[in-house]
């Protein structure tokens, strides 16, 4: 028997309702697949790099500065970039085994110079015999074989470059007022870009944390990453630690490390050259 037209119509719209349902069903599935990969690929998102420099890492000098710099970085699980002057650095023993125990926690030491010398002022020579000697005494200290230089008073030229070349070094570290990062030769040029202080008529004055954090944030949207460079005598007022500045300096690594993974200048070198 043959269906009536009225029948025919009631089965037709059936059909196309459940068609219809089937095709939001799947337009539902295939939204909720999208925000899940869209929100898998936010979560698994490198955030941006910010590695944390502390130049001028020596013995008995800033002693307590260079002590809690160290402590809140373990606190924190921060790597610091060591920036060590190698011709002071070895007799004080409770900063050599705290340099020890923050390499053993993921930071790195960095050539700062012999004595905190101009290395713009010396020959290639004496360059190489420089470098050649710090990076033997780091060895020796810490058993590190150091890689990175940070040139003291940021000062470096053409010979520097081909010393550490002929040293084994591969990453130079100065501050982008005087240098852009990229690579020299077969030498990654790294510079800080964020001064946690400003230095003027011999005193130290911190930044607030509002302007670090702005500084954070523009070094990032135009180089990919920051370095924030200190001193241990930036935390040190009256011959004592200074509780206002220590204090910034935990509320920055509470604030930041949330946000931005904190690496190594070493690190940050290699993902650069890839």
């Amino acid at each position: 028997m043959q269906n009536s037209p009225e029948s025919s119509s009631q089965t037709s719209l059936s059909r196309r309702k459940k068609w219809v349902a089937v095709s939001i069903a799947g337009l539902l599935i295939m939204s909720l697949t999208s925000v899940a990969i869209v929100k898998s690929a936010v979560e698994n998102r490198e955030p941006p790099i910010v590695v944390v420099r502390v130049d001028d890492i020596q013995d008995f000098a800033f002693q307590e500065a260079q002590f809690f710099l160290f402590n809140e970085s373990a606190a924190n699980r921060v790597p610091l970039s060591l920036a060590v002057i190698t011709g002071m650095f070895g007799e004080d023993k409770e900063i050599v085994q705290t340099v020890k125990f923050a390499l053993s926690l993921g930071s790195e030491v960095a050539v700062h110079g012999w004595e905190h010398e101009d290395l713009a002022k010396l020959s290639l020579s004496e360059q190489v015999a420089l470098l050649s000697q710090s990076k033997s005494r780091i060895k020796e200290i810490l058993g590190s074989d150091v890689r990175v230089l940070v040139p003291p008073m940021f000062s470096f030229n053409e010979d520097t470059i081909a010393a550490m070349q002929a040293a084994g070094y591969d990453l130079i570290s100065t501050i982008t007022d005087y240098t852009e990062p990229g690579s020299m030769s077969e030498v990654i040029n790294i510079p800080a870009t964020v001064e946690l202080s400003d230095y003027s008529n011999g005193t130290w004055t911190m930044q607030s944390l509002d302007s670090v954090k702005s500084e954070i944030t523009r070094s990032i949207q135009k180089y990919g990453y920051a370095v924030i460079v200190t001193h241990p005598q930036e935390f040190i007022a009256d011959g004592k630690l200074n509780p206002g500045t220590t204090e910034l300096y935990r509320s920055l690594l509470r604030t930041f490390k949330g946000d931005y993974s904190f690496k190594t200048l070493e690190t940050l070198g290699e993902n650069w050259s890839q």
